[in-house]
């Protein structure tokens, strides 16, 4: 069954504080045999309007859920960032540069140049925690 996570999310939350960008050999030990539930497709005022829930295998398959769409994909680390591709042709994947600040995890699109300010750039296109947990950096609404 799919949570819908009650936290706050904006694309105007200053994570840089607190953030640390998860690169190289370390990325993997995030993702594989753990499962994230997150958000995305924000509204202007901060909304998320998208939840998912992505398991990652230890063998580099990943099984997406986003309501009633679910697909079946591969994960896996290019340099320093996390890449999915996915069965469903309609869901295009992609690689981003993962930072965390306590226990949520934020995703920036590789299509997106890495700038040395990018932690003050409103583009970061999802969130996430480790599935069971309370998010911890952002307080939750109702």
């Amino acid at each position: 069954m799919l949570a819908s996570p009650a936290f706050a999310q904006s694309q105007k939350t200053d994570i840089r504080p607190l953030a640390n960008q998860i690169v190289g050999k370390e990325l993997p030990s995030h993702f594989r045999n753990k499962t994230h539930d997150g958000a995305y497709n924000f509204s202007r005022d901060g909304k998320a309007r998208s939840f998912y829930t992505e398991t990652h295998l230890d063998n580099g398959d990943t099984q997406y859920r986003e309501g009633d769409l679910v697909s079946k994909g591969i994960w896996f680390t290019k340099t320093d960032a996390i890449c999915y591709a996915y069965e469903n042709p309609g869901m295009t994947g992609g690689c981003f540069r993962v930072y965390r600040v306590k226990n949520c995890y934020y995703y920036y699109s590789t299509q997106m140049a890495r700038r040395d300010d990018e932690l003050d750039r409103d583009y970061w296109v999802a969130r996430s925690t480790l599935s069971g947990e309370a998010p911890e950096c952002e307080a939750a609404i109702s």
